[in-house]
């Protein structure tokens, strides 16, 4: 929690709605006077108060921590440092005897003792508070609770200059508070409970806000534990850095839910000092502990190609495994690998360097506030080296504009009302986009990058799997291998050739008077006004460099691994072979039952062969698991297997989508927020389906979490 309305010193094992009365058959041991002494448990005898800490190795006093005021004068041994002094624990007027015959802790243990009577007998009312009070006092805080959920979901920022309820109708007030001043003037019972509230308990502060959003986090963190459950998952793991300069790192868990659907998570937004392997390794395992995660359930790790993650040796890939001392397969991140692949395909020839720095020049000059206005085709995309989609883009939107943008160069070029420098900038594009290599590299690029699109798209879907993943890549190689053929090239080249301008007229060519004298029967001279030969290179140089990177970057595939997901597709061949699956079932230590397997293929295959999908195609992996879970259940290790394949991810596109979040929350204006609420932010803006239960599903237990951490708190239940 944060801010002053929380219990930071205490540990946090202690009681919530009772004394947490622990007996250990052997209690931690201290030395007093070069004497061994421990906590005894039969001390909770008489004293039903007394509640022990194995965090502190300390006794407390249960009603005192929980009733007392706070301005009263209880010891704060008993509430927040804990009573240790084994020796004189029972002597009289000393240690625990002498705190149970002190006045305050006489009147915390009557007002909890009061409590519990009201709660036995249905009446559980604070002693000046009725129950009518209380629930005006939970519609008041659930209102709170509702402007922070629509805030957050929505990844708009919550204050202003001002955060105090009375300056809630005022400038520089903030979202929160004039989203709740707005509430409490369509809500007319709001604004009468509004006025009943004590001022110190109004609740609209930033550490509530703090507190209320740290909860709510937990709850989500919880859920994603609860839907996890002793499934075994794979990690993604991508980091950037903020405006502020501190490092963000994205722990997304995958995992097959109770619904046999692949799904995936955001765990949590952390941070480190250190940018090392082992400190990044160290903290993914912490924030999975933490989180309530068993690390040794991790059965696959998607990273990007960077060394300090998939280094053979010294990376977080291999580190992990060390640590775990376990075989965790790595997996190079499909998207980031077919973005290597472009750059790859891009800078092996000059001449599509050359090309992209035309299309930046294209895109700068169409940005000039005076050209903008003449331009009537489609904007053009800005080239980012990491994002290659962006090519896409542009030679897309060149294709379709191209006719405007030579109409635009040629009226800027004519046009005298523009500066010498525009006007002989225009010239330049114009003639450059006038050769037939332009409009053949456009097309060229188009073609092929179309191919890598849909499979970079896919990837980056929830449900996408590592083996699905390596068929789209495959597929769109063949469909690039099948463009390297005497046939497409002309025809691409005969499209551009009669779309392109025909050149100017060059000057005739003045006879060599040396051969005056002579008769001139035949002239040896190559002529290739259209650059042909040079775009025949061009084009299958390009195409070569294409498919020779993909193989090289997705053939580097562990042969055993994929050999066992390819044995679980039901149109391979080796559907379920027992040899091949085996593999797979070792990174659990899962025993294979080769009954199972035989008994599975037979049922399976005939049932696929006299029924479709539910959604028609052909059968899946995971349209297996789905339609046939109720029969696998009686097969256990055919059932993981399939499960374990499903959860082997490809992409990290989820990390990166988890970064457009933080983008969108931390903003100029919010930098001076803390690492932990923007964590809390992101997480409950990205996992907005879970978010969403609070107004509803989730109410009435964040508002009892609330009450019971509160310090401070508005009397609820």
């Amino acid at each position: 929690m944060f801010g002053l309305e929380t219990r930071a010193a205490e540990p946090g094992d202690l009681g919530v709605e009772e004394p947490n009365q622990i007996v250990l058959k052997t209690f931690p041991a201290r030395l007093f006077s070069g004497k061994k002494r421990t906590f005894n448990s039969a001390w909770y005898g008489s004293r039903r108060w007394l509640e022990y800490s194995i965090q502190a190795d300390a006794a407390f006093c249960y009603p005192c921590r929980k009733f007392r005021a706070p301005s009263s004068a209880v010891d704060s041994t008993f509430t927040l440092s804990g009573f240790c002094d084994w020796k004189h624990a029972v002597e009289t007027g000393k240690g625990l005897n002498k705190h149970a015959s002190s006045k305050e802790h006489q009147l915390c243990e009557a007002m909890w003792r009061d409590k519990e009577r009201r709660v036995q007998t249905g009446t559980e009312i604070a002693t000046l508070v009725n129950t009518e009070q209380l629930q005006r006092n939970r519609y008041y805080l659930s209102a709170i609770i509702d402007a922070i959920e629509f805030l957050t979901v929505n990844q708009l920022p919550f204050r202003g200059d001002n955060d105090g309820f009375d300056s809630m109708s005022g400038d520089g007030c903030g979202l929160f508070l004039s989203l709740f001043e707005y509430t409490l003037r369509k809500d007319p019972a709001l604004a009468r409970i509004a006025q009943s509230i004590p001022h110190n308990a109004r609740y609209t502060s930033h550490d509530i806000q703090n507190n209320i959003i740290d909860i709510m986090s937990t709850m989500v963190t919880e859920q994603i534990v609860k839907e996890v459950g002793e499934s075994f998952y794979t990690i993604k793991v991508d980091g950037t850095r903020d405006s502020t300069g501190t490092e963000n790192i994205s722990i997304v868990v995958r995992f097959v839910n109770d619904l046999y659907e692949p799904t995936e998570r955001l765990l949590t937004i952390s941070t480190t000092d250190k940018g090392d392997a082992a400190t990044l390794t160290d903290t993914i395992i912490e924030e999975l502990t933490k989180a309530g995660l068993s690390p040794q359930k991790i059965i696959s790790q998607v990273y990007d190609g960077a060394s300090l993650m998939s280094g053979k040796h010294g990376g977080v890939q291999k580190l992990l495994q060390q640590k775990l001392h376990r075989d965790i397969p790595y997996v190079h991140c499909f998207n980031h690998q077919l973005h290597l692949v472009v750059i790859h395909a891009l800078t092996t020839e000059q001449a599509f360097l050359d090309f992209f720095t035309m299309c930046n020049m294209l895109y700068k000059f169409c940005r000039k506030p005076t050209v903008s206005l003449l331009y009537k085709g489609q904007t053009l995309k800005r080239l980012l080296d990491q994002r290659w989609t962006g090519h896409l883009g542009t030679v897309s939107v060149i294709l379709r504009s191209f006719d405007d943008l030579a109409t635009l160069l040629r009226e800027v070029n004519s046009a005298t009302a523009y500066p010498k420098d525009v006007r002989v900038e225009a010239t330049g594009l114009l003639q450059a986009m006038s050769e037939p290599s332009f409009r053949f590299i456009v097309e060229m690029a188009h073609k092929i990058l179309s191919y890598l699109a849909p499979p970079n798209t896919m990837l980056q879907a929830e449900d996408m799997d590592l083996f699905t993943g390596l068929q789209l890549v495959n597929s769109a190689c063949t469909c690039v291998e099948n463009l390297r053929s005497e046939t497409e090239f002309m025809a691409l080249f005969q499209c551009c050739k009669d779309a392109t301008e025909e050149p100017a007229p060059k000057r005739q060519r003045t006879p060599n008077t040396s051969f005056a004298m002579y008769v001139v029967e035949e002239r040896i001279t190559h002529e290739d006004p259209n650059n042909e030969t040079e775009l025949r290179r061009l084009y299958f140089s390009c195409i070569d460099a294409v498919c020779g990177a993909m193989k090289e970057r997705f053939g580097e595939r562990n042969c055993v691994l994929m050999d066992a997901l390819t044995s679980l597709d039901p149109e391979d061949s080796t559907f379920l072979d027992v040899s091949k699956v085996k593999p797979l079932l070792d990174l659990s230590n899962t025993a294979i039952v080769e009954s199972e397997y035989t008994v599975a293929r037979r049922f399976l295959s005939e049932q696929m062969k006299v029924s479709s999908p539910p959604d028609g195609g052909k059968w899946t992996m995971k349209k297996v698991l789905k339609h046939f879970h109720k029969p696998l259940e009686a097969m256990p290790s055919v059932m993981t297997a399939l499960k374990h394949a499903l959860t082997f991810g490809a992409s990290t596109a989820l990390c990166e989508n988890s970064f457009s979040t933080l983008k969108n929350i931390l903003t100029d204006h919010r930098l001076s927020m803390l690492h932990r609420r923007k964590a809390n932010l992101i997480k409950l803006a990205f996992e907005k389906d879970l978010t969403k239960k609070f107004r509803e599903e989730w109410k009435d237990s964040l508002l009892r979490r609330f009450h019971s951490a509160a310090k401070r708190r508005l009397p609820l239940y």
